[in-house]
């Protein structure tokens, strides 16, 4: 049974904020008719599962229990034969799914993971919000759509032939940037390695969603790392690069493992305003130290108290699984001790701060790189994988996606 409620915007108002008891009544059910099948992986990349015989529109209790437990084992989920394109209400209701034993049964207000959106265009009496490559959906805010290119025609409140402002390496990372013919014949970058979240002030997901709605149409592309190594990878085009922080924990020696084990991480105060201003390496893992950061008294007010400092290794409930999850672009202090009974090492210079954040997870055979298909649906545990956006040819059509990224009730801890 699904509510009757008002989502629709008004001039200079935000859409209401729905919450789950708001949008859905679960149906009975004893037993789950999903299966989960592992991916197979040429690589070392150990996970990933595809979940068939579940309608994501349709799912009951059962169906829930048994995606709570193979997320959490599993790490990423990819739901095939969907019979219809996942709405947005139904998208919200599996990303925060507070009716049964939810992903976060704590969560109450339901918010956007980065707070609220601003407004992005007025036009004949319908406002949108978001960001030019974040517009928000106002049937349910907390659903944006990512990507690049013209959404399908009569997509909810976006006016004929709206644009959905694409990631462009050029604008972000240091130089050299591949040649523009060269994009065009098909090189690719990775874009920005990151887990969801601010990094100030609101806790970051514990479940990321995303629904292919339009994928681009050509052969596979070829990351190339661009960090004078000559490393490639050959992927399809449009996919989402994914790595497991348990990969990246292991792969640490065992004295460098004991300290991240122990060890903090402070991000600075609105990270993102913070580093608008500087480039990413070419790999898009880290901040080149140039000095170009924002100066901390030209960003919006910020409070010390709400300043993020995480563990670096973060477990996993259900399985007791260690992962390192760091986000090596906000970072912006250490807090180091090799065990629990040592005093803590404060690292506060920039360039130390990155050279120790610089992990070598980030190879090719460690690297799962997700071909999305239309209609399809992605669920990851984002306190447990690390992802990025890869570029592919204008030529090969629109990248339309709806993500749902819902703020959790608590922040990381040991």
């Amino acid at each position: 049974m699904v509510f009757a409620v008002s989502t629709t915007a008004t001039e200079g108002k935000a859409p209401k904020i729905l919450t789950v008891r708001e949008v859905y009544q679960p149906p009975s059910a004893s037993r789950s008719n999903g299966r989960v099948v592992p991916i197979k992986h040429e690589n070392q990349v150990d996970f990933g599962a595809e979940i068939y015989g579940i309608d994501l529109n349709n799912f009951n209790s059962a169906d829930f229990d048994l995606i709570s437990d193979a997320l959490h084992r599993h790490k990423l989920l990819v739901f095939k034969e969907q019979p219809q394109m996942l709405t947005p209400q139904q998208q919200y209701r599996l990303t925060s799914c507070l009716l049964f034993n939810s992903f976060d049964p704590d969560e109450k207000t339901g918010g956007f993971a980065h707070g609220a959106d601003p407004v992005l265009l007025s036009d004949k009496g319908v406002t949108i919000y978001g960001l030019p490559n974040r517009p928000a959906i106002n049937a349910q805010p907390q659903v944006h759509i990512l990507g690049r290119g013209e959404v399908p025609q009569d997509h909810f409140d976006f006016p004929p032939g709206f644009q959905v402002k694409g990631i462009d390496h050029v604008n972000f990372h240091l130089p050299p940037h591949t040649p523009q013919e060269e994009r065009d014949a098909g090189s690719s970058r990775l874009y920005q390695w990151h887990w969801d979240g601010s990094l100030y002030k609101i806790p970051p997901p514990r479940v990321g969603c995303l629904l292919a709605v339009r994928t681009p149409k050509g052969p596979d592309v070829t990351v190339h790392w661009g960090d004078g190594t000559g490393r490639t990878m050959n992927i399809a085009p449009g996919a989402t690069a994914m790595v497991a922080g348990s990969r990246a924990l292991q792969v640490l020696d065992p004295e460098l493992r004991e300290l991240v084990l122990n060890s903090r991480i402070e991000y600075a105060p609105h990270a993102f305003q913070w580093m608008s201003t500087v480039r990413s390496t070419r790999l898009g893992h880290l901040i080149e130290t140039e000095g170009r950061e924002m100066p901390l008294d030209k960003l919006s007010p910020w409070i010390e108290d709400e300043i993020c400092i995480y563990p670096m290794v973060w477990t996993n409930p259900v399985t007791g699984e260690k992962s390192l999850q760091v986000h090596g672009q906000g970072a912006s202090k250490l807090y180091l001790k090799s065990n629990p009974k040592d005093e803590e090492t404060v690292v506060s210079d920039l360039k130390e701060v990155r050279a120790f954040l610089d992990n070598p997870v980030l190879s090719p055979e460690n690297i799962y790189a997700h071909p999305h298909e239309k209609q399809d649906v992605i669920l990851w545990y984002n306190r447990a994988l690390w992802h990025s956006i890869t570029e592919f040819p204008e030529s090969y059509g629109p990248r339309i996606m709806h993500q749902c990224n819902i703020a959790a009730s608590d922040h990381p801890s040991v």
